[in-house]
């Protein structure tokens, strides 16, 4: 849950909400059913992404360390999931502190290439997965991984 709405969760049960307050509150329960329904549309799609995010690695790096490819894909798979949840949870920071963090230290140095051709194409292959709102609400979660993965 974003750290903001858990907060004025707690404040609700000393007084009520302000105005201000519960502005922010009903942003974030009318904004809730996008999110589900990207949360649900990467989960049964999952497969289908990153199946073809796999098939085109192969293509463009056929001289790739298979182990290296396949500790690629499977942590695009781990930042594809924990980045739905925190869609969900309207909590980009859960991406980071979940996640990133511990990718960042145990991502080896010679990655950097895969990574950078995975993150390539799991980008192409999301703008013909996704609608553009869709993509919107995802896009900054796979830039921040990007990022800190040093892509």
């Amino acid at each position: 849950m974003n750290t903001e709405i858990k907060t004025l969760v707690y404040q609700a049960e000393s007084r009520y909400l302000t105005p201000k307050e519960l502005g922010l509150f009903a942003k974030s329960v009318n904004s809730m059913s996008k999110r589900l329904n990207l949360y649900q549309l990467l989960r049964d799609r999952e497969i289908k992404i990153i199946q073809a995010v796999a098939d085109q690695i192969e293509v463009q790096m056929p001289n790739a360390n298979p182990k290296i490819l396949e500790l690629g894909i499977k942590n695009l798979i781990l930042v594809m999931r924990y980045s739905a949840m925190a869609i969900v949870c309207d909590s980009p920071d859960l991406l980071k502190t979940r996640l990133l963090d511990w990718l960042e230290q145990f991502t080896p140095s010679d990655m950097q290439s895969v990574n950078r051709a995975l993150y390539g194409l799991l980008n192409q292959t999301l703008k013909q997965e996704l609608t553009p709102e869709q993509l919107a609400l995802l896009q900054p979660l796979i830039n921040t991984a990007q990022a800190t993965l040093a892509i």
